[in-house]
């Protein structure tokens, strides 16, 4: 990476205090790929160097290949065609409810030693029609989850 201080007058982009590229080498499909990223940021270089922007930069796929990697391959979040304010955050709501309860249904030493993953838990939710999770969604109670 290597970053450079800027004006937002040479920049053209408002608050701009640093410039910089992320040189990036990875695999896909048998091929070695290179990709350079530009960024503009309006931090300090005095605050943040090199190291804690790459930092920042390596948080950011950590979450999508963690968290968002679930909800886009097993929830099917991107093709989703709900387009309106409340429908998104509800949805978004449950999908989140959905891999938070997944990881701790996973969570059991049995389960991980059977290499078990989010979809085993929908089909479990699914051979009990999600009766357990729509009482524990529906119900004031937390002891829902253990309905007979």
């Amino acid at each position: 990476m290597r970053t450079q201080d800027t004006t937002p007058e040479q920049a053209g982009f408002v608050a701009a205090a640093q410039i910089g590229q992320l040189d990036t080498r990875g695999r896909a499909k048998a091929k070695r790929r290179r990709k350079s990223w530009f960024i503009i940021t309006s931090a300090d270089a005095q605050q943040y160097p090199t190291q804690p922007l790459l930092a920042c930069r390596r948080g950011y796929w950590a979450i999508e290949a963690k968290l968002h990697q679930r909800l886009d391959m097993t929830l099917d979040e991107d093709r989703s065609r709900t387009r309106t304010p409340k429908g998104l955050f509800l949805l978004g709501l449950f999908r989140r409810l959905t891999v938070s309860l997944a990881c701790a249904w996973l969570a059991n030493p049995q389960r991980q030693r059977a290499k078990l993953t989010l979809r085993d838990f929908q089909r479990h939710l699914a051979a009990n029609n999600a009766r357990r999770a729509f009482a524990l969604v529906t119900s004031a109670h937390p002891k829902a989850w253990n309905a007979k």
